[in-house]
Order: C-alpha cells, then structure tokens, then sequence
C-alpha cells in the first residue's frame, strides 16, 4: 500500500509500509533522537570461551548489510514529509580490543561503546565490537541504532546472516534529496496524508480535553553541547534456566512471563521506583511483527499497574492485569497510536517538553520479554556461550535526575536459557553496577528465582 489513505487504520490494523516510506513509530524514533541527543541503540553481546576468527567476523558483517540491517534513512525535502528507508549495503565498522579484561569487568565495556556512535541517517546504523577477555575468551558486541531495529528485527537479521540468507529487501539507492521527482512524490505523499492529520487533530483535542499536559521545564539535550559526559546507566545480567523458571510459575499458578514482570516489579520496589501509593508502573513493549515485515520498530505498549506486594506471594492478579491490558490493545488500540500522523508535523523543540508525556508520568518501568529468539541468533561467529541484550542511551546525570533516574529488564529465551538484563539507575542511590546487584539479587530471591548474577 503506497497511499497514506489505504494505510489508515485503527487500534487492531497497525500500520504495515510496503515501500520505502518509514512508519510512524520509526520517524517518532527518530525524531526522538535528533531532538533529545541520546543516540538510543541495542547492545548484543554473545560471550565466547575462545578467541574467534577474524574472517568470520568480517563474513558476519557483510552478511548483516545484505539484511534488514543495511539501510539507512534518507530525509524528506519537505520539512513535514516523511522520511523514506535507503540501501546502505556497506558493512558496520569492527572495533578489535585486543588487551584482555577479566570477565566480571566486562560491563565497563559499555562506557568504551558510548564513544562508538551508530546513526541511522548518517550512518553506521550499527557496528561490531570484540573485546578480549583473560583466559582466552571474547566477547563480540553488537550496536544497532534503535530506529533501524527492535530486538526481535535485530534477532531474526543476525539469524538470517548466520544461516546465509541475505535478503534483497528492495531498497532503493540513495539519490539526491531535493530532486523534481522526489519534490514530487513527497509533495502528493502529504497531501493524501491530510485526512490521516486531521483525524489525528481530532484525537489530539479530544485528549486534551480530558487531561491537561503537565507544565514542565524543557529538557536538556545533550547534543548542542557537550560540556556534561555521559553516563552509563549500571547493567546487570542475570542467566537462569529456562526450565527451573518455568516450573517455579507453574507452582505459583502463571505463566513464566508473569514471573518475570513480578520479578521486575519486585526490583522497582526495592530501588524505591514506586508511585505514591506503592505500585509500580509497569510499561510493556507488545511486538506486532509480521513475516516480511521492514519495519525498525514493530511495537506498540501496554501499560500495567502492579502491586510489589500482592505480586511476591500471589502474582496471578498481575497476570489478569497484564491479560486485561493485552485484549484492550487488541480491540482498541493503544491511546497514542491516533495522533501517529502529526509525527511528522512537531518541531524537536516540542519533542523536548513533551519528553514526559510521551514517557509518561510516574516513574515508568520498562520490562521488555523479548521471548525465544531463533537458535541461531547465538551463533554469529559459531556458537556462543551465551547471549544478552541490553539498551544503550548517551544520558547526562543531569537528565537522569530529570527523569527520576530509569529501570529497565529485558528478558529473552535462547534455548534453554533464559537471559535477563537489568539497567538501573537512582540519582544519589544506585549509580553504580556494585549498588545495582545487591537490589537484583534480593529481588530475584523474593520470587523464588535462581541464576547467575554478573
């Protein structure tokens, strides 16, 4: 479907592009980007009990620029037009670290990678990275750029590359950006979008009308200068089996992805990451990819209420909760999905103070159960020990009390184990992995849970 009109929808037909044009959800990404200056971006890290090949390396690489991975977007002409997807079949950069880290330093990695920037406009969109680890390991990171791809896009193009499946995805050559044609198409692009907008303005009223936005300051962005670092929020890793996991809510009466939200639920309650009256808001990404999708971002949210305490002994309400949020979304739709078509529209000023409204208030938690991933998602280089997969951001201090400091869990199953990643930050509490662990730990225990904490 090429039209703007053919692609209008509601809350149960999101949004598919069949050409080049990017979603809604990915020009939200990226002006998100541009306006805020964090350079969001997915680290995936297999670890490795050997050095790996340099070849084999340089052979993964190519194979991901022949996927989903190898593009790049393009802007409009027009300032309100939308941004279309390119082919950039030129291989992320390989960063080689060759002095060896002791395995349980490995997340200071992360702080080496904020310097490595990946971009989806001006490119990499991502790279590669191989540090050597003492005793002969490694461990090889990925980046990609958030608006390029979600988790489960990143997982099924490393699985396509690893199987030797590079696909022609269709995307068409960069050309140049203020050409009669490209004027052209854009210019009838917007104006069959126009009912699409004012159905959004619609909604955008009808919103207003029930709640007020909130007065706030406008938020700091971190690229018009540079005078304040980067901070890299702590990650901790957690490894459990699968299968104990599974038997451990089969005894409390849900599902092994209730669990988890419990879990995570748990830990927010432990940090002190709780509303006024106890409960913690739990922000769920809910995949909606398709075969052939070309997509970056796949996803809308759900949004569930838990209670840490009911949650650590009788977590089955928050399984009804979470079920209830579910079909909501499915029959309804999700409460910003109609205002998709004004994306286009709002200057990055306007993306700044409407940071906390598009986040929402109340201290968010985000929990992300990417679930099983394909086998060979974990062997980019043969197969590894293991994989995980956290969320990399270029916050300030700053903008993290801004925030009210973030937590993160993102969770996915890769045969029979189950890998969890904790990033977790509390202004003047918990800045650092050796404060973070202790609050992973004792969450972990409350839900009868068990795994290797890193």
């Amino acid at each position: 479907m090429n039209s703007s009109a053919n692609e209008r929808r509601d809350g149960r037909n999101p949004e598919v592009r069949a050409d080049d044009v990017l979603c809604y959800m990915d020009q939200a990404s990226f002006v998100g980007l541009r306006a805020l200056g964090r350079e969001p971006a997915m680290q995936l890290t297999w670890l490795y009990p050997h050095a790996i090949d340099e070849a084999a390396v340089t052979q993964f690489s190519e194979r991901l620029a022949h996927g989903l991975l190898g593009r790049l977007l393009q802007r409009s002409p027009l300032p309100w037009g939308r941004h279309r997807w390119v082919a950039n079949p030129v291989p992320g950069p390989v960063a080689w670290f060759r002095d060896p880290l002791p395995r349980e330093r490995l997340p200071e990695l992360r702080r080496v990678l904020l310097d490595l920037p990946v971009d989806p406009e001006r490119g990499p969109g991502w790279r590669l990275a191989v540090q050597a680890l003492e005793g002969g390991g490694c461990a090889l990171t990925m980046l990609v750029s958030h608006t390029i791809a979600d988790m489960r896009a990143a997982g099924l193009a490393i699985a396509d590359a690893v199987a030797g499946r590079p696909l022609d995805r269709g995307f068409p050559a960069r050309s140049w950006r203020w050409s009669p044609p490209m004027l052209a198409r854009d210019s009838v692009e917007s104006l069959r979008a126009l009912p699409d907008v004012w159905c959004a303005l619609a909604a955008l009223a009808r919103r207003s009308r029930r709640a007020r936005l909130p007065a706030s300051s406008p938020s700091v962005r971190r690229d018009r200068d540079h005078l304040e670092p980067a901070v890299d929020a702590p990650v901790v890793p957690v490894v459990m089996d699968a299968g104990a996991c599974q038997q451990r809510a089969s005894d409390l009466g849900v599902a092994s992805s209730t669990l988890i939200m419990a879990f995570v639920a748990r830990l927010a309650f432990r940090i002190g990451r709780v509303d006024a009256s106890g409960r913690v808001k739990l922000v769920l990404p809910v995949s909606d990819r398709r075969s052939g999708d070309r997509r970056g971002n796949a996803l809308r949210s759900i949004t569930v209420m838990a209670d840490p305490d009911a949650c650590r002994n009788d977590p089955r309400a928050l399984q009804r909760d979470f079920k209830a949020a579910l079909a909501s979304l499915n029959q309804h739709g999700d409460d910003l999905s109609p205002l998709f078509p004004l994306i286009p529209y709002v200057p990055l000023w306007l993306v700044r103070r409407l940071e906390q409204e598009v986040l929402g208030a109340g201290l968010p938690v985000g929990c992300s159960l990417v679930g099983e991933l394909p086998p060979d998602a974990n062997r980019p280089c043969g197969e590894a020990l293991l994989l995980q997969a956290a969320p990399l951001q270029r916050y300030t201090a700053s903008e993290l009390a801004q925030l009210g400091g973030v937590l993160f869990v993102a969770c996915c199953r890769v045969g029979e184990q189950l890998s969890c990643t904790v990033c977790g930050y509390v202004p003047d509490h918990v800045t650092s992995h050796a404060e973070l662990m202790p609050f992973v730990h004792d969450a972990l225990a409350d839900m009868g849970l068990r795994g290797a904490i890193g």
